[in-house]
């Protein structure tokens, strides 16, 4: 086999799969809402848990970290990344859980398995989205932080690149947590080592303040380096670095490209497990 050929036929599967996927997007969005529904049918505040959830956060990191260590005051600073990061870690949770939660419907019927990690992500997308015009209803009034051109320009870029990072690194977690249910129990201790190593409870200066010139340019490799910087440029008007917007859109399209290829790769093996 020529590899001319074999590029023809990789590239037929390719088509045909993603057709696959088009083909279903309606199946996709309407469990994403239902299953949006669902978590939150049994709670009295519903979706605003969306909003509850990363505001305690953030008001329980700027006591600590703001107020007792006094690491940092900016509680918009400090909220804008916790939003952020809660959408990254509530994808990666949700495609985690998406195959296992729903063992029984992927042994009955016959779809492309990539629908379940792309259902969490749409989920999480709607949550995230919900939550942004709260976040200005706290940071508009006590800062001055409302939306101008850069949040019209960059938040719709910034939540595209973060959405197609968020669904590789979800499409990654549910291809391993099918062979490996333990990664169920790992993921959140892994998230939370991750958002201490994110510039939110602190400023991306300290990297170059505080560690070795070595160091500092491996903690800079973290993809949420420039993801928060774009956002934080769409959401409380820092000035726009084209590098953070550039590095983040080639962080996405790597992560997902691998996860989304091995997760492919692995589909049809899946059945064994379940």
């Amino acid at each position: 086999m020529t590899s001319q050929t074999q590029s023809t036929r990789i590239s037929k599967a390719v088509s045909n799969y993603a057709d696959a996927l088009w083909s279903r997007r309606e199946f996709a969005w309407y469990m994403a809402l239902g299953n949006l529904r669902s978590r939150n049918a049994s709670t009295a505040l519903g979706l605003m848990w969306w909003v509850i959830n990363p505001l305690l956060m953030g008001l329980v990191y700027w006591l600590v970290f703001g107020v007792i260590l006094d690491v940092s005051r900016d509680l918009s600073y400090l909220l804008s990344g916790i939003f952020v990061f809660y959408y990254t870690s509530t994808a990666i949770t949700s495609g985690a859980n998406s195959i296992i939660a729903n063992t029984k419907m992927l042994v009955n019927l016959q779809f492309p398995r990539l629908i379940m990690p792309i259902t969490a992500v749409m989920e999480t997308a709607v949550g995230f989205l919900v939550s942004i015009p709260v976040l200005y209803l706290i940071i508009g009034p006590l800062f001055g932080y409302w939306p101008g051109w850069q949040f019209l320009v960059l938040f719709p870029i910034a939540f595209v690149i973060q959405s197609i990072f968020n669904l590789g690194l979800a499409s990654l977690t549910a291809r391993l947590a099918v062979p490996f249910r333990d990664i169920l129990n790992l993921v959140p201790h892994l998230l939370r080592i991750w958002l201490y190593l994110s510039p939110i409870l602190y400023s991306a200066d300290l990297y170059d303040e505080k560690l070795p010139e070595g160091w500092a340019f491996i903690a800079n490799l973290n993809p949420m380096v420039p993801i928060l910087a774009l956002y934080r440029s769409a959401l409380l008007g820092y000035p726009f670095e084209p590098t953070d917007l550039v590095l983040s859109a080639l962080w996405a399209l790597v992560v997902a490209g691998l996860a989304i290829s091995a997760f492919v790769r692995f589909e049809g093996k899946m059945a064994r497990y379940l």
